[in-house]
């Protein structure tokens, strides 16, 4: 082997031991926060009833760089309040809300995390979906994994407004949420 490729070949190992010592940092410390949540709440599998029919609406997604002193990004039908004091620097807020049969949000960056005393806020819609009057009381938004197969964690419900047909949550961590019926049928 020359010596070209002997530099190469270490400075490939080198460059990928750096980025998975990076990266292993990163999903500890999201696993350790995570970890507190999954002893609270048991992991579950995810019936199909369980999840609030939609129909679907247009893919909508966008962005904003959030600071110390908070913002909001509205997408879709859906809404993210990020209170002062909730992020200790800015960094670029990503929200989507795919075209499904199911509403649901996808956060970025994955993992990011809040004050524990300023927790945003997710207000989802659920006019489009299969639900009436009063019986939107029974909605929550769960965190779910991406195959949208189980629960990962319930979140702290806030409010639910049965006028404008909303749900909201705070949230502990960015990931995937998606709106969940309390009361799910059995089959």
């Amino acid at each position: 082997m020359n010596r070209f490729n002997r530099l190469l070949t270490i400075g490939i190992f080198v460059l990928g031991a750096m980025l998975a010592s990076a990266c292993a940092t990163d999903v500890t410390g999201l696993q350790a926060e995570l970890g507190k949540v999954s002893h609270e709440t048991p992991l579950r599998p995810i019936g199909l009833g369980d999840f609030t029919r939609c129909t679907p609406q247009p893919w909508a997604s966008g962005s904003a760089r959030i600071g110390p002193s908070g913002g909001s990004l509205r997408v879709g039908k859906h809404m993210l309040k990020i209170p002062a004091g909730a992020l200790k620097r800015s960094v670029l807020i990503t929200m989507e809300a795919p075209t499904d049969s199911l509403n649901y949000v996808v956060f970025g960056p994955e993992g990011l995390t809040f004050e524990p005393a300023n927790l945003p806020t997710l207000v989802m819609g659920y006019g489009n979906c299969a639900v009436t009057g009063r019986n939107g009381e029974s909605l929550e938004i769960v965190y779910t994994d991406d195959l949208l197969t189980t629960v990962l964690d319930t979140t702290e419900s806030v409010s639910t407004d049965t006028l404008h047909h909303t749900v909201g949550a705070r949230l502990r961590h960015f990931s995937k949420y998606v709106l969940h019926s309390r009361y799910a049928v059995s089959y």
